[in-house]
């Protein structure tokens, strides 16, 4: 959930694309940031932070098996498309969504 999350944002949430064209939210789906517990890295389930302080917002993104986000119920197949989604404009989610301890995701990136 988000604190003050801008109120459009349930409007640009959009299914997610799957790999076979289908938008129905089932079946396998590409995977960009895939959690990894051999690696030590993303845990499913984990939660992502992006704060953006000057706007008063917070937005808390869950790791999903799948190596989706998913922000506010709605499930994003790269951290930029659950930035984007997020801020109404384009964001680099990479550098945006930081770990609990503060980790940025990029220094994660495979």
């Amino acid at each position: 959930m988000a604190d003050t999350a801008p109120r459009e944002f349930a409007a640009r949430c959009q299914p997610v694309q799957r790999v076979d064209g289908g938008t129905d939210g089932t079946g396998d789906f590409e995977s960009v940031v895939p959690p990894s517990p051999e690696r030590g890295d993303l845990k499913v389930g984990e939660h992502l932070y992006w704060l953006r302080p000057r706007l008063r917002q917070r937005f808390i993104a869950t790791v999903l098996a799948s190596g989706e986000l998913e922000v506010e119920g709605c499930r994003y197949r790269s951290p930029s498309d659950a930035a984007t989604a997020c801020a109404g404009s384009p964001a680099n989610g990479w550098t945006a969504w930081r770990l609990e301890d503060g980790t940025l995701l990029d220094k994660l990136r495979p």
